[in-house]
């Protein structure tokens, strides 16, 4: 059973508790990584969470993660529709959102090889065979092979595209979501990939420009835009480019999302 205080306190308070408290307490709740219900859709549960992770922490104390993305993803899955989920690590957005509506599909791209473990086991689990396609590629703006950091042993949403060849880096398959989804209406495109979102929309240039997502959530990380040579507002002028608009979303300024312009 989780911790009492975050069972009364309010959502986003049980957030900050868990951060400046409980994160650093997993080796006394190691029961709570082993499963977890969500706390917007409960008869789903995720798995085999990883003590220590912030991810993994986040969901095992409160069964969700991302607060605002999670209530806005809540909102939109009522309707059903095609969830492409980009960067998906263990699969809480794809999982939650085939969870709240019988009609909703998702097609999630993940590269990290512990994620896809950990996440073909929770769609097994939860019995979503049908309704959650995993492909184990990253989606970029070429098709073809890229370097990825595997990011520290504890933590599973560190990882990401290098530019170069490094000890912690494996080799992925990168696909682009035109060439891969190339009849798609997608209702929700969410895209986490720890600061390669920019090339991602790159490769929805043809679906983008036919106006075929409804929906885009991006995040900015510009610490590892800086890093791959991606420039603050890159993504933001591509979108523009093809007829979308965008706008800060959540708190922290780091997620964005995006409509299609005059529509």
């Amino acid at each position: 059973m989780r911790p009492f205080i975050l069972q009364l306190a309010p959502l986003r308070a049980r957030q900050s508790i868990t951060s400046r408290v409980y994160l650093r307490q997993y080796d006394k709740w190691r029961n709570l990584y082993e499963v977890a219900q969500l706390e917007f859709c409960p008869r789903i549960s995720m798995y085999n969470l990883v003590p220590g992770d912030i991810i993994s922490g986040n969901i095992a104390f409160n069964g969700l993660y991302e607060l605002d993305l999670s209530r806005e993803l809540v909102k939109l899955s009522r309707n059903g529709g095609l969830f492409v989920d980009v960067g998906a690590n263990m699969g809480y957005f794809s999982l939650l959102w085939a969870g709240l509506n019988p009609g909703g599909r998702v097609i999630a791209f993940e590269a990290a090889p512990r994620c896809i473990k950990l996440f073909e086991h929770n769609i097994s689990q939860n019995k979503f065979v049908d309704q959650i396609t995993l492909v184990p590629k990253a989606a970029g703006s070429k098709f073809g092979s890229a370097h990825f950091r595997t990011g520290p042993v504890d933590q599973t949403g560190w990882g990401g595209i290098s530019n170069v060849k490094r000890t912690d880096t494996v080799e992925v398959p990168v696909v682009r979501l035109d060439e891969t989804l190339p009849d798609a209406v997608i209702d929700v495109l969410k895209i986490d990939v720890e600061g390669a979102d920019t090339w991602v929309l790159h490769g929805c240039e043809e679906l983008l420009k036919k106006r075929r997502i409804r929906k885009i959530f991006f995040e900015k990380n510009l610490a590892r835009m800086a890093e791959l040579g991606i420039g603050a507002d890159d993504a933001r002028d591509f979108l523009a480019s093809v007829g979308y608009d965008c706008i800060p979303f959540g708190r922290d300024g780091v997620e964005w999302v995006s409509y299609p312009r005059n529509m």
